[in-house]
């Protein structure tokens, strides 16, 4: 009989141990796809959990980057954390300085300061190292124009104008 009883608590103590690994259980690819079918039933806090398991379990992986991106997307769109979109485009900007989205990461801070956030002050001085960093970048002209245009109502900027007037 004690032998069973110490038999059981060896055997519970090796599923909670063995339980609680902290190795991933899916592929990259899997954690992507189950984060997909997390956002297609618009389960959005189990759709950014599973991103960021393959954020944590692979770094490196080519679907990392993609990953941040849709995480930052969720918590602007979708969950309207607009911190939490800004930390996960940061990431991308600091952690993956050389991928070629990268540009693209750190234009969307500036553009959720200006356009989200209204932190006008934090937009300016994210789009000026944009443009410092990525001078010949495609986004520069239109982080120029957020700048010029920064704070003016849409009956101030030119180029709304005629298009509010249909053209005219």
């Amino acid at each position: 009989m004690e032998r069973r009883i110490l038999l059981s608590i060896i055997m519970v103590l090796a599923v909670a141990f063995f339980g609680c690994t902290k190795e991933p259980v899916k592929t990259a690819d899997g954690y992507w796809e189950s984060a997909r079918e997390y956002f297609e039933k618009g389960d959005y806090e189990q759709t950014v959990q599973e991103y960021q398991k393959l954020i944590r379990y692979y770094p490196q992986d080519s679907l990392t980057v993609k990953a941040y991106f849709a995480v930052a997307e969720i918590y602007k769109n979708n969950l309207k954390d607009l911190n939490k979109s800004i930390e996960s485009y940061s990431t991308i900007v600091e952690q993956y300085s050389d991928h070629p989205k990268t540009p693209n990461a750190m234009f969307m801070i500036g553009y959720i300061y200006a356009n989200d956030l209204n932190d006008l002050e934090n937009a300016k001085n994210s789009y000026e190292k944009f443009i410092e960093k990525y001078p010949d970048h495609m986004l520069v002209p239109s982080a120029k124009w957020e700048i010029e245009n920064m704070g003016k109502s849409l009956d101030e900027i030119p180029q709304l104008q005629t298009i509010s007037k249909g053209g005219n």
